[in-house]
């Protein structure tokens, strides 16, 4: 039976209009309704556009931002700057200057240290009941390590001790250094001072110079001659002589002293600045003298008081040591050979 209104394959178009057209026209909407319509499409829309403008907005200050880094990155790459904060764990900062006693090594286990090897920041070094060792940093400043001590190489101003003691001599010129401990943290001003960790305080001798005790807000300071017990409880300072034998062990560890074509004064300096001593000459005019003499030979393996006995003899000189002042005079003139 065929009411007009069964269709199949290409015959769907055409029932569509057909049913269309037998509906007849829709009625026309409210104008109440049309308008409402219209508002909430309108609305819409301008929603959507404005959601579009946001993230594009967003996307180009990120953009901005990133290439803004990205600048000041290869900046400071070209300046030889790192950015703030940045730790270049692989930096060499000291060497190994000498070792006294048995093997010293990494914390880490993997090597013994020899003389003459490279420290790297962050590198733990660790001496046993019987051996010490001492670094140089790139800075000038020379680190030394007593008996059962462990400390860390942090930067070439910097140390940390966690157990023994370290002798910190910054020289002349460099300066500034710092050792960090848990009881606090000692920072220097062109000085020698010793660190010992006992217990759970801090011991600080300075042999000269100024060194400074920081904890929190506290600050505690040091000076030549001087040594400070401090805890968390208080500080107690008292007078010290800056030679002697609580600085034996510094001694043992000084570096080799070559004296071939060195000046004789600066001979006497080195070894009064390892001993504590202050030198002093009968007079000026032989300071003087001091500086235009120049030594030949060699003093290794030779103990101080041995090494001085010959440098001062063959330079027709002679040496009185009191309370730790190396006094230098004038002896008698050595005779011709005939």
């Amino acid at each position: 039976m065929n009411d007009g209104l069964s269709s199949s394959g290409g015959e769907d178009e055409d029932l569509t209009v057909r049913l269309l057209r037998l509906a007849g026209p829709r009625p026309p909407a409210p104008d109440a309704r049309a308008a409402r319509v219209r508002g909430a499409v309108h609305g819409h829309w301008l929603a959507r556009g404005r959601r579009r403008e946001i993230r594009r907005r967003t996307m180009t200050a990120v953009l901005v931002s990133a290439a803004a880094l990205l600048v000041v990155m290869a900046s400071r790459e070209r300046r030889g700057e790192r950015p703030s904060g940045a730790v270049d764990a692989a930096a060499v900062v000291a060497v190994v200057e000498r070792i006294e006693g048995s093997p010293h090594r990494a914390i880490d286990g993997t090597r013994t240290l020899a003389r003459d090897e490279s420290i790297r920041a962050g590198e733990w070094i660790e001496t046993d009941a019987g051996g010490r060792v001492a670094l140089r940093f790139s800075t000038g400043t020379t680190v030394r390590l007593d008996h059962g001590s462990r400390a860390r190489v942090l930067s070439p101003a910097a140390a940390e001790l966690s157990s023994g003691a370290v002798y910190v001599d910054t020289g002349g010129t460099s300066g500034h250094f710092e050792v960090r401990t848990p009881v606090a943290t000692a920072h220097d001003i062109g000085t020698q001072f010793e660190v010992r960790l006992i217990g759970s305080a801090l011991r600080l001798r300075v042999r000269s110079g100024i060194v400074e005790l920081r904890q929190g807000a506290r600050l505690v300071s040091g000076r030549g001659g001087t040594e400070v017990t401090f805890t968390a409880a208080d500080a107690i300072t008292r007078s010290m002589a800056p030679y002697g034998p609580e600085w034996d062990w510094v001694a043992s560890l000084a570096p080799p002293l070559e004296i071939e074509g060195l000046a004789l004064a600066v001979f006497l300096e080195r070894i009064a600045s390892e001993q504590g001593w202050q030198l002093r000459y009968a007079d000026a005019a032989l300071g003087d003298e001091a500086r235009s003499i120049t030594l030949h030979g060699s003093v290794s393996g030779l103990q101080t008081r041995q090494a001085l006995d010959i440098a001062l003899t063959t330079s027709s000189l002679q040496y009185r040591l009191e309370n730790g002042e190396l006094t230098v005079f004038r002896g008698p003139r050595a005779r011709k050979p005939m």
